[in-house]
C-alpha cells in the first residue's frame, strides 16, 4: 500500500508544479518597470516611418507582468507615434498591455537631423522611461549660397560659400558641389570667382548630384557716388567700398549732390513745399545752411561741375542759384506745373541748367540768362558727360535724347512682371556714369547700371539695399 501511494503522489506533484509554472507571471530575474523589447534606438532618415514597431514590456515591482494597463507614448522631440494599425501619427498615442504585458506603438521620425526622444509612461504604476532614435539628414534638396548676388571690379575675386541641405534645411556636410561659370569670370573647384576685364552680368552654376542652383555676379566699373542711406548723405564707391557717412539722418528725401570740384556735399532737409533748406556738409564737419534767414522753401540742390555754384528749386516752381559760400543769390527761371520732384541738371561745361517744364524741358543759358524750351517728355533729366544728351526716366522706361529734343531712344523698358511695379524710384531719378557708358537708377530697393547702348543691366550688389537718390560724383 505504501509503495502504491507513492506511485500516485509523484505524478500529481509533477502536474501541479507544471500548472503553476505556466500561469505564474512572476520572474525574479526579469527587470522591473518598463522594458524595451524591440524597436528602440533605431537609426533612419528624416520623416521615415520605422518598419519595426516599438514593443515594451511592463512588470510591477515584484517582477510580475502587468496586463491591461495603459502605456503612454509621448513625443519629447522630433518624433511622432501612432497606435498599432492606425497609421495616424501625432505627438501622443496609447496602447494597453496584452496578456504578455506588452504594448506597442508605431514610430515616425521628425524633420530635424539629430537625436529624437520618446517618453514612455504607465501612470497607474508611476513608471517612466525614455527611448532615443538617431535621425539622419535626407536627400540633397537645396543650396545656401553666400553671396547669392554680388559685384566685383575687374580682376577682383570672391569665394562662394555653399551649404548643401535637405528639404528641412538639415546640413549635408559630406556634399562637395561643383562650380561652373558663364562668360566674364572664372571659377575654381572651391568656388573662387575671379572677374575678367569685361563688364558683364554673369551666372555661377552650383551642382551636386541632381541638385542645381545659381549665384549671380556683376563685373562693374569703379565710380565714386553719393547716396541717401536712411536720410543721411553717404559717399561710397560703386562696389560698396569707401563708405563715409557725412551727417545724421535728416529726412527721407535729401537729394544729395557731389562733384569732384569740391569736398562739399549739398542736400536739403525739410518739406520742399513748406520749409526745406539747402544744407552743405563736408567729411568730418558740421552741416551748415547754404543761406541764412528767409522763409522760402529751398530743395533739390545740384552743384555745378566746378563746385562753385549750387542750383536749387524754390517753392516748387522757380529755379535759383547761389555760390557755395552763400553769396550771389539769383533767380534764373520759373517753370510749370509745380512739382515736388524737380531737381535741375547742370551741363558739364557749367554754361546751362535744365529743369522740367510743360511736358518738356526749360534750358537756361547762364551767360545770357535767356531760356529755351525743348519739347518732348523727359522726367528727371540728366546731362550726359559730353553735354550732348539728356537721360530721361518715366515709370515705364529709361530713354536718352539730344539736348535739342531730337533722336529720342528708349534705353530699356521696364517689364510689366517686375517685382517692383512703377519703374524707378521717382525721387531717385537717373544719372550718367562719368564715362558716359552707363545710366544709374534705383529700381525697387536696388541700384542698377544700364548700358546706354544695349540696355543691359548690371546690379550694384555691393551697395546693399534700402537706399535712394544715388548719383555719381563727376
Amino acid at each position: 500500500m505504501r509503495s502504491l501511494r507513492l506511485t500516485f503522489c509523484v505524478p500529481l506533484f509533477a502536474v501541479v508544479a507544471y500548472a503553476c509554472r505556466g500561469s505564474d507571471s512572476t520572474d525574479p530575474g526579469s527587470a522591473r518597470g518598463i522594458r524595451v523589447l524591440s524597436g528602440g534606438g533605431q537609426t533612419d532618415t528624416i520623416m521615415a516611418k520605422l518598419n519595426q514597431a516599438l514593443v515594451v514590456e511592463i512588470r510591477d515591482t515584484t517582477g510580475r507582468i502587468v496586463r491591461g494597463s495603459t502605456v503612454r507614448f509621448e513625443s519629447v522631440s522630433d518624433v511622432s507615434v501612432s497606435a498599432p494599425g492606425q497609421q495616424q501619427y501625432t505627438s501622443f498615442a496609447t496602447d494597453v498591455t496584452d496578456t504578455q504585458g506588452r504594448a506597442r506603438a508605431l514610430v515616425q521620425l521628425g524633420p530635424a537631423a539629430g537625436t529624437a526622444r520618446l517618453a514612455l509612461s504607465v501612470p497607474e504604476l508611476g513608471l517612466t522611461d525614455t527611448v532615443s532614435y538617431s535621425i539622419k539628414h535626407g536627400s540633397p534638396s537645396q543650396f545656401t549660397i553666400t553671396p547669392r548676388d554680388t559685384s566685383l571690379l575687374p580682376g577682383q575675386s570672391v569665394t562662394l560659400t555653399v551649404a548643401t541641405a535637405d528639404l528641412f534645411r538639415n546640413p549635408i556636410p559630406e556634399a562637395v558641389p561643383t562650380f561652373s561659370a558663364t562668360a566674364g569670370v572664372t571659377v575654381t573647384s572651391t568656388g573662387k570667382v575671379t572677374a575678367s576685364s569685361a563688364l558683364v552680368r554673369t551666372r555661377i552654376t552650383v551642382a551636386y548630384q541632381t541638385l542645381s542652383d545659381t549665384a549671380n555676379v556683376s563685373v562693374i566699373p569703379l565710380f565714386p557716388m553719393v547716396i541717401n542711406k536712411g536720410g543721411s548723405a553717404v559717399l561710397v564707391n560703386s562696389d560698396g567700398t569707401g563708405r563715409t557717412t557725412l551727417m545724421p539722418p535728416a529726412d527721407a528725401s535729401i537729394a544729395p549732390s557731389s562733384v569732384k570740384g569740391t569736398p562739399s556735399v549739398v542736400y536739403y532737409q525739410g518739406d520742399p513745399g513748406v520749409n526745406a533748406k539747402v544744407m552743405i556738409v563736408q567729411p568730418n564737419a558740421t552741416p551748415r545752411p547754404l543761406l541764412n534767414g528767409g522763409t522760402s522753401a529751398d530743395a533739390w540742390p545740384r552743384l555745378s561741375p566746378d563746385g562753385v555754384w549750387v542750383y536749387f528749386v524754390r517753392n516748387l516752381g522757380t529755379l535759383w542759384r547761389a555760390r557755395l559760400d552763400g553769396t550771389g543769390l539769383e533767380s534764373l527761371a520759373s517753370f510749370t506745373p509745380v512739382r515736388v520732384y524737380s531737381a535741375p541738371t547742370v551741363s558739364p561745361d557749367g554754361k546751362s541748367v535744365a529743369v522740367e517744364h510743360l511736358g518738356g524741358l526749360k534750358i537756361v543759358d547762364l551767360t545770357t540768362k535767356t531760356s529755351r524750351t525743348v519739347t518732348g517728355p523727359c522726367g528727371y533729366p540728366s546731362y550726359s558727360p559730353d553735354g550732348a544728351y539728356f537721360a530721361c526716366a518715366s515709370v515705364t522706361e529709361f530713354s536718352v535724347m539730344r539736348t535739342d529734343g531730337t533722336g529720342r531712344r528708349v534705353v530699356t523698358p521696364f517689364r510689366a512682371d517686375w517685382p517692383w511695379p512703377g519703374g524707378p524710384a521717382g525721387v531717385s531719378g537717373v544719372d550718367w556714369s562719368p564715362d558716359g557708358k552707363w545710366l544709374l537708377a534705383i529700381v525697387g530697393r536696388y541700384a542698377n547700371l544700364y548700358d546706354v547702348t544695349s540696355g543691359s543691366m548690371l546690379p550694384l550688389s555691393g551697395l546693399g539695399i534700402d537706399f535712394s537718390q544715388a548719383s555719381f560724383v563727376r
